[in-house]
């Protein structure tokens, strides 16, 4: 079910970011653009830039014109007891502009790991990411 709001997608991110995390967008023309996360106790930043959330911002309601997605890679302090790296975790996101605003879905874990682990052009699986949870 798509949620609405800004606000409530930042929200979103932030709330899956531990300490650091990339949330790379991809807009309807096939763009892409990345950004770093970081949490410092209850804030979250964005970039290093002081005007770079307004940016992002703009980035996501101009990009989804009519739809655009993201994928949010957040580092955890879990460790994996295989390889002994820390474990990432993937959420994907669908967003469609709605004028000033946006909507948004999450997919589920089954769809990102499919997504992730699939060829594009070929429909071939992937050999699978090390330290992956899907989200």
């Amino acid at each position: 079910m798509a949620q609405s709001g800004v606000r409530l997608f930042l929200a979103e991110l932030e709330s899956h970011c531990n300490s650091s995390a990339i949330a790379t967008f991809l807009n309807s023309d096939g763009e892409s653009f990345a950004i770093d996360l970081n949490r410092q106790g209850h804030k979250v930043t964005y970039g290093t830039d002081l005007d770079i959330k307004e940016f992002f911002v703009a980035k996501l309601l101009g990009g989804c014109q009519p739809h655009g997605s993201l994928i949010l890679r957040s580092f955890t302090p879990d460790i994996d007891e295989f390889t002994q790296l820390p474990i990432k975790e993937l959420r994907g996101y669908v967003l469609q502009g709605t004028g000033n605003d946006l909507e948004f879905e999450k997919l589920p874990p089954k769809v990102m790991f499919a997504c992730h682990n699939t060829d594009a052009e070929t429909g071939e699986p992937l050999p699978l990411e090390q330290s992956v949870r899907y989200c």
